[in-house]
């Protein structure tokens, strides 16, 4: 990361609410082709940017390069080279194919100085490309005449969301007021938090819960703007804290990679995860996760591959 580029420390409390569609929209750079850029404000940050947001970023600044109404996104594979500070971004699209009833394309993201707003300079979004994050694109047309259907994976039995109780607010966790969580909803379907507990067991690595934005990202049809349901899927901190316990300390769950399957359009503002821990070991962990609507519709599939950093809370 270039030299003067920190991460933001704005109280939770004073940073202004963010809105995920806004927050994530592209806008072209004049004169370069397949360049964009747009600001990703504090509202979305834990330390840095959250994972999450900025895949959605690069998926929203690829698809809109491609520019075929007719095709729809059918997965997006992220690698996340660097961490994003909340601020200025900068992606690049290089469209790889452009077919009858199919597309592919790759999108590089990185941060902008806002101290070096100068022509050729690090925080222009006309100067050179760099990668703190790639992502690769696949979109194609739904035969939604087809008569194969297929579905493996089943809904976990949980309560709705508003039978159960909101995240909870405890103080000696250092993630527990963070600008991003107060623009979302999450509520524990089944698991365990390890929030104010210091002797939780290691147990199954698994947990379901709802997720919800504060500010809708449903569009004119009812549907979410395409590539925010990135967001909801970098999610796999949960079941690795369920499967690990308490007795090992706290971890950090940093994404390394993330492969998401666009199953369906979402149409319902709260989104249900359902996540499994397969590995954690060595120092890295990884695990996967489906997402449904409130109605139970599978919606996309995730896979996460992150590195496990032991925290220590500053003293």
């Amino acid at each position: 990361m270039t030299p003067g580029f920190r991460p933001t420390s704005t109280p939770a409390d004073l940073v202004p609410p963010g809105d995920v569609v806004r927050d994530t929209t592209p806008l072209p750079v004049d004169g370069v082709p397949g360049r964009f850029t747009t600001t990703i404000p504090e509202a979305w940050r834990v330390v840095y940017a959250f994972g999450g947001t900025t895949m959605a970023t690069a998926i929203r600044a690829a698809v809109a390069a491609v520019d075929r109404p007719d095709l729809s996104l059918v997965s997006a594979d992220a690698t996340f080279c660097q961490a994003v500070p909340c601020g200025p971004v900068a992606v690049q699209v290089e469209v790889l194919r452009q077919g009858r009833t199919g597309a592919q394309a790759v999108a590089r993201l990185w941060a902008l100085d806002p101290e070096d707003p100068s022509p050729g300079g690090v925080g222009d979004p006309a100067a050179g490309t760099r990668s703190d994050l790639v992502v690769t694109c696949v979109l194609g047309r739904r035969d939604r005449d087809s008569t194969l259907r297929l579905q493996g994976a089943e809904p976990p039995e949980v309560p709705e969301p508003e039978d159960l109780p909101p995240r909870p607010t405890v103080t000696d966790n250092p993630f527990a007021d963070i600008p991003y969580h107060r623009q979302t909803d999450w509520r524990l379907a089944d698991g365990t938090l390890h929030w104010g507990q210091t002797d939780v067991p290691p147990g199954e690595p698994r947990a379901a819960s709802w997720f919800r934005f504060h500010e809708s990202p449903r569009t004119a049809d009812g549907s979410w703007e395409t590539g925010i349901v990135a967001v909801p899927g970098d999610v796999l901190g949960p079941a690795v804290g369920a499967g690990i316990g308490t007795a090992q300390g706290f971890f950090l769950i940093l994404s390394l990679q993330i492969g998401l399957r666009f199953v369906d359009d979402v149409r319902t503002d709260w989104v249900l995860q359902h996540t499994r821990a397969q590995t954690a070991a060595d120092g890295y962990a990884s695990g996967t996760a489906e997402l449904w609507d409130r109605d139970r519709n599978l919606v996309a599939l995730a896979h996460q591959i992150a590195k496990l950093q032991p925290f220590a809370p500053p003293t």
